[in-house]
């Protein structure tokens, strides 16, 4: 990517003697010596000064400047030595670049950045002490980056975030420390601003039996819109309830298509849904429906097709419409925000995100019209941004650990709230004074979903998923399914054993989530897991370690004693992780395209076994890999030769989840299960879900035969709830 592109806010950078030009990547003593620096020692050098208060890691230079899976320490070593290299002269003969040994290293020289147009300058104070607490640290710590305390210091704020906001878009580069980490405050914000709410009014807003979702209030509050699939239907329909009377409507209903409240305009009487379909009849279509003051009716209108597969995000000022736009780049998954003029047609991009998660996917407009709040997906979490409308003067105002569906305005605009799951906590952050606060709600039940009404009300959809796990038994002419852990707990991974029966299994509850170990029919209780979103979960050939994959991490550890012996950081995103052959582990990793990687424990090596877009790999011996293409299309490569033979067809389908064992592949395509012969390439049917809310997502198979597991996901009843404090 070229970074000239996205440093235009910035004049330059001083560096005491020197003197960086961002667009020109030009260093420069104003004298006598002008250095063009290569990308990479510009990049590295970006990150520095971004961090300059602090010491960054070996690892970090690995995953945000090489942005590699693994970087051998010889090219971090001559990288380091160059750019010290670049920065000497005989004006500025001291020290630049500080080593601290096990740890990394700290940008010495003092930072000053002057922008354009007004002549604004901000200046980066180190501090001693941090550096001095920072050395203490453990290395390539990703946790210890991840939980720094938060940097209330105005001008070390500005200065950061408008310099990580080139960095950030122009070349990929997170900034760890450029905003608040809400899960990391000091003490003393916690114990000034936290609240605790004692009682709680709860109200049910639907009655009918069904599953809701998607709930979208109106600016004014005044008009609540929902998604809602009736028992014994196969689609949903788009319902809006008065808040004031309490009546429900049934705004559209399409046979065969889902209809899905996307966001309301500014005026309060346009609401946005969107309809759509999956499969052979894949569509979608974005729709207006403007009410009448003070009534239900509705006047709808067709805005434009759309190409989303997910539930668009969208809201409008005036003519402009804003909303998330997918197949970001041709990625089908990933979306940005773009504004598009209703009048001309013509439409630019507001954000520009981070292709390696899932991209910008909410758009909230403010009351006064001018800012937008977006979120962003990061590694392990969300982040919430602040923007002018037009997407200019992007600012970073916090960074979670965990996933966002929505983020709300004050009705001042002076404040921004959202709702943290994992701990039923009200967050609140003010604008003007950067502070995190927070009030608990003590919620007996799971939810599934919620939307910030105001400080004192939030409207929250009850769990609306169960997932169980089921053994399949194939020992009967008509295969069944046979009950491996079904309780009120959402399990969804499992792991089966090589050489015994049973396995251990993901267990998802309402603010935790934590592994577990049945072997004939006992369960126990392995360990608690990190909140952060588990890819996948695996056991080594002998059933001796446990794989635990996470986005952007995968850790080994051992069965006896849940020990971890091995800690695998990547700078791009696992899609998919199992354990190979003998001391290997098989990671499908998603960057600009997403293929098929292994990993030798011994030798701490990567190496690339596909250079074409896949979906998921497995592999039966060390001379053949097996993998689904993004068009679902099964192929058997020999790795020696590179020689491919096709052996499935699976295009058609929306869904796909597989695995392999013995001589058979086992996959599904969320309604049924099949398996085919790898000699004859027979395929069978073996199950189809039984009722309409039911779908297979997930297949887990062992060595051991009969060892084939399905993950099974139950769409239940569930209402909408209207929770305010209690006065």
């Amino acid at each position: 990517m070229n970074i000239v592109a996205f440093c235009k806010n910035i004049e330059k950078i001083q560096l005491e003697s020197w003197t960086i030009y961002p667009e020109k990547q030009l260093l420069t003593d104003n004298d006598k010596i002008e250095r063009e620096l290569e990308p990479l020692l510009f990049r590295m050098l970006l990150y520095f000064i971004d961090n300059s208060h602090r010491i960054v890691t070996r690892q970090e230079l690995t995953d945000e400047v090489w942005q590699q899976p693994y970087v051998d320490d010889n090219a971090i070593n001559r990288a380091i030595s160059e750019l010290r290299k670049a920065l000497k002269s005989d004006k500025q003969r001291g020290q630049t670049l500080k080593t601290h040994y096990r740890t990394g290293y700290s940008f010495v020289l003092d930072v000053e950045i002057i922008y354009k147009g007004a002549g604004a300058k901000q200046s980066i104070a180190k501090d001693p002490q941090r550096l001095a607490q920072d050395s203490t640290r453990l290395p390539d710590s990703d946790s210890a980056r991840q939980n720094m305390p938060p940097r209330y210091n105005t001008k070390l704020m500005w200065g950061s975030v408008a310099l990580s906001a080139c960095m950030f878009v122009g070349v990929l580069i997170n900034s760890y420390l450029s905003s608040p980490n809400v899960n990391a405050r000091p003490g003393s914000s916690r114990d000034n601003f936290n609240d605790y709410v004692t009682q709680l009014d709860k109200e049910i807003l639907t009655w009918r039996k069904g599953s809701v979702a998607f709930q979208e209030m109106s600016p004014d509050s005044a008009l609540l819109a929902y998604s809602f699939l009736a028992e014994g239907d196969r689609t949903s329909a788009l319902y809006v309830k008065d808040m004031k009377s309490l009546k429900n409507i049934r705004l559209v209903k399409k046979e065969g298509e889902n209809v899905m409240p996307t966001g309301w305009a500014e005026d309060h009487l346009r609401l946005y849904y969107q309809v759509s379909s999956i499969g052979e009849n894949k569509f979608c279509e974005l729709w207006s429906a403007t009410f009448e003051p003070n009534l239900l009716d509705a006047q709808h209108e067709k805005v434009w097709d759309c190409s989303a597969e997910r539930r668009m995000s969208v809201t409008s000022m005036d003519d402009t419409l804003l909303y998330t736009k997918y197949d970001y780049r041709d990625r089908p998954y990933i979306s940005a925000i773009f504004s598009k003029d209703l009048k001309s047609g013509t439409e630019f991009q507001v954000t520009s995100p981070n292709i390696r998660f899932s991209g910008d996917f909410y758009v909230k407009l403010s009351h006064s019209k001018n800012d937008i709040l977006f979120l962003r997906s990061i590694k392990n979490g969300t982040a919430i941004f602040k923007a002018n409308a037009d997407g200019s003067d992007q600012e970073l105002l916090v960074r979670l650990n965990y996933k966002l569906r929505s983020v709300e305005w004050s009705e001042d605009d002076s404040r921004v709230m959202w709702f943290d799951y994992n701990e039923n906590k009200l967050m609140t952050y003010e604008l003007a004074t950067k502070i995190v606060s927070s009030t608990y709600y003590p919620l007996e039940k799971e939810m599934h979903g919620y939307m910030v009404v105001s400080p004192e009300q939030l409207i929250f959809s009850t769990k609306l998923l169960d997932g169980n796990i089921y053994q399949i038994d194939e020992s009967e002419d008509v295969p069944s399914l046979i009950p491996f852990s079904v309780s009120d707990a959402t399990e969804s991974l499992v792991a089966p054993f090589n050489h015994a029966n049973g396995g251990i299994y993901l267990a998802r509850g309402a603010r935790n989530q934590s592994l577990w170990r049945i072997i004939d029919g006992v369960r126990i209780k392995l360990l608690e897991l990190p909140t952060t979103e588990i890819v996948d979960i695996a056991l080594s050939p002998d059933d001796s370690k446990i794989l635990v994959a996470y986005q952007n991490y995968v850790e080994i550890m051992t069965m006896s004693d849940l020990e971890v012996t091995d800690s695998i950081t990547v700078s791009d995103t696992i899609a998919d992780a199992n354990w190979g052959l003998k001391n290997n582990i098989l990671m499908t990793l998603v960057k600009d395209t997403s293929d098929a990687w292994s990993y030798n424990l011994a030798e701490k090596k990567f190496v690339r076994l596909t250079k074409k877009g896949i979906h998921s790999a497995r592999m039966l011996d060390e001379h053949h890999l097996f993998y689904f293409d993004k068009s679902y299309r099964l192929f058997k490569r020999d790795i020696v030769t590179g020689k491919e033979q096709e052996l499935l067809d699976l295009s058609d389908t929306t869904h796909l989840s597989w695995s392999i064992t013995g001589n058979f592949v086992y996959f599904s395509s969320g309604n049924s299960v099949s398996k085919m012969e790898l000699n004859s390439l027979a395929v069978t049917r073996l199950l189809n879900v039984e009722r309409k809310t039911d779908s297979f997502f997930g297949i887990f198979t062992g060595a051991k035969e009969g060892q084939v597991y399905v993950y099974a996901k139950r769409l239940q009843n569930n209402h909408l709830l209207n929770v305010s404090v209690s006065k």
